[in-house]
């Protein structure tokens, strides 16, 4: 671990780490966003348009509540513009107004899950799975983490407003706090 860390503070590679952070924190994976913070990577690290993480993750499918407060744990500024001159909290109130004005649809789950929010696999995936069974040649760590990412894909929602309500909250008190 800490050769990361060291990694991620030399100029040298600290770009690609920070694209990692960019990365998970728009796909909104809480775990991988603060696995990488952990790593020292800059939360206010910006990419096209001057955006941040945390406003990519606002902006993205799958904003996620824990993945901002992370964020701002770390040190995200919430006030920081990006190119057109919004924060986070702008890209997050705008995004609520355009859900709540949507009809109110049921929750659809993946088709991947079953009754009871486990992982069902196709036929084909269960191909795939008995493959890297055989070329891992018994790597559990590697299955498990397989399992783990996949499962987690199939338990995304989509621009769930309770979580954008939620986003919404946190960065309002955060801005309150300055």
């Amino acid at each position: 671990m800490n050769d990361f860390r060291s990694m991620a503070r030399d100029p040298e590679h600290r770009r690609g780490f920070e694209k990692l952070l960019y990365l998970a924190a728009k796909r909104g994976d809480a775990d991988l966003v603060a696995e990488r913070l952990s790593w020292g990577i800059d939360p206010n690290c910006t990419f096209s348009g001057g955006r941040t993480p945390l406003i990519a993750n606002v902006r993205g499918s799958c904003p996620s509540a824990p993945m901002v407060r992370a964020l701002l744990e770390h040190g995200a500024d919430p006030d920081w513009p990006d190119e057109s001159g919004l924060t986070a909290l702008d890209y997050g109130r705008r995004k609520l107004g355009r859900l709540q004005a949507l009809p109110a649809r049921h929750r659809r789950k993946s088709l991947s899950l079953d009754e009871n929010d486990q992982l069902r696999l196709s036929a084909g995936e269960q191909e795939e799975l008995a493959r890297m069974r055989r070329e891992v040649d018994g790597d559990q760590d590697y299955l498990r983490i397989w399992w783990q990412e996949r499962l987690r894909a199939a338990r995304r929602v989509f621009n769930d407003p309770e979580q954008v309500e939620k986003i919404v909250a946190i960065l309002e008190r955060a801005d309150g706090r300055r």
